[in-house]
């Protein structure tokens, strides 16, 4: 099987960003392409689910949050962003069984291109969010130069799962219906629409060994708060998507050579 050979993998990817490309595009597009506002979906979908749930969680929640649908906004994108990578990732492998087979290109390829696309649909509906906030007269604190950063980490540490995840479905296809089954666990154990410090109990405890957790909460103190991520949640989110990138890859590069014989 070989061992990893991270130059090597980066060389083989740069020669085949022509497919990355046209792979990207295609999930950009794709999805709407036989509609009437086509592309601009993805600037209509973020709108109607930020109303969505605004409305289903001002209902619910117990402990008012002033300026709730900012709160909301911050972490809702990035949410989506990695709860359906963990969804749809798992099965983007087998999902392109039929070019796999057909053609030769650098596999990973087929895992950024399901991130990077949907990597690309959160940064639209988080420019929304950025602008209505400046409109609103929240604003935007000196926080906002570590966004990008927050935005990188997160990246990372979906590419690092989709590849892990994604591997393995190939030779477990029932890991994909569990992980989608599953998936929404994360829903209730992000504090998304809750305030992580008004919980206590067993439930902070489940909530604080959810690793999304901390990326979540990095995104509110830095468009909600206004103040730069704590060094706990920082410091645990480049520890996390350290640790998903490499294992992620590393799990990827030694199951990849069968991918072909399994599809």
């Amino acid at each position: 099987m070989g061992t990893l050979n991270l130059k090597s993998t980066f060389t083989e990817i740069r020669d085949s960003r022509n497919v990355l490309k046209a792979l990207v595009i295609k999930n950009l597009i794709g999805k709407y392409r036989n509609s009437a506002l086509g592309f601009g979906w993805h600037f209509i979908m973020p709108i109607i689910l930020l109303c969505t749930y605004y409305t289903v969680f001002t209902q619910i929640r117990s402990i008012p949050i002033p300026d709730f649908w900012i709160y909301l906004a911050s972490g809702l994108f990035p949410f989506n962003f990695m709860i359906n990578n963990l969804s749809n990732g798992s099965s983007c492998i087998v999902g392109n069984a039929g070019m796999i087979k057909k053609m030769y290109f650098p596999r990973e390829i087929i895992v950024l291109s399901q991130v990077i696309s949907t990597f690309i649909i959160m940064l639209i509906g988080y420019t929304i969010i950025l602008i209505a906030t400046i409109i609103s007269g929240h604003g935007l604190g000196l926080s906002i130069i570590a966004l990008p950063i927050m935005f990188i980490l997160t990246f990372i540490f979906t590419l690092g799962y989709v590849f892990l995840f994604s591997a393995i479905t190939v030779y477990f296809r029932d890991f994909q219906h569990f992980i989608t089954s599953t998936s929404m666990i994360f829903f209730f154990m992000t504090p998304m629409y809750f305030l992580f410090d008004s919980i206590t109990g067993i439930f902070r405890l489940v909530v604080s060994l959810n690793p999304l957790t901390y990326f979540i909460e990095s995104f509110h103190e830095i468009m909600y708060y206004h103040t730069f991520p704590s060094l706990l949640n920082i410091s645990l989110s480049i520890v996390i998507s350290t640790l998903s990138l490499s294992i992620g890859l590393l799990v990827f590069h030694t199951l990849k050579t069968g991918f072909v014989e399994r599809l």
